[in-house]
């Protein structure tokens, strides 16, 4: 269980699926990450990459972001994502797009009937996969970052 740190659901817990293939973001990196962005979250439209548990863009709505997209591939996962957005009462502020991230970003930027930018793109892929890269390049190619949009991008030390 991930507890919320602030905002509408502060102190609440999701659940997290009993695997090794997510990672989620430590605690106190997830204070660190809000801590800095506490002025730019209020209203705030966020895509969440590689959403894993979803705990980064929870947190964003719990703390009052206008909505959130999550991308995550494992369907289990993103059930989990939605039973937890579901619980909180924050489902009506997401969606949830089950594919790779670089399909998603490419699918996103050509959505002629929800084209959305983005105030905060946030990503925190599997370490040591060599996703950061290709990841922020194909953010680059495509329209969805707000022109003061915010990229921010969780790595392994051993990572440029």
């Amino acid at each position: 269980m991930i507890r919320i740190s602030g905002g509408i659901n502060k102190g609440k817990k999701i659940k997290t699926l009993d695997t090794m293939s997510t990672r989620p973001t430590l605690s106190r990196v997830k204070t660190s990450l809000f801590d800095m962005l506490s002025d730019r979250i209020k209203d705030a439209v966020i895509l969440d990459l590689y959403s894993g548990t979803g705990n980064i863009g929870i947190e964003a709505l719990s703390r009052g972001a206008k909505s959130v997209v999550f991308v995550e591939n494992n369907a289990a996962q993103a059930r989990l994502i939605k039973e937890n957005l579901t619980f909180l009462n924050l489902l009506n502020h997401a969606e949830i797009i089950t594919l790779g991230v670089l399909e998603a970003i490419q699918r996103l930027d050509k959505r002629l009937d929800k084209k959305m930018t983005f105030d905060i793109i946030y990503l925190a892929p599997p370490f040591l996969k060599g996703l950061i890269l290709p990841t922020i390049e194909a953010i680059a190619k495509s329209s969805l970052l707000s022109p003061y949009g915010l990229l921010g991008a969780e790595h392994h030390k051993k990572e440029a």
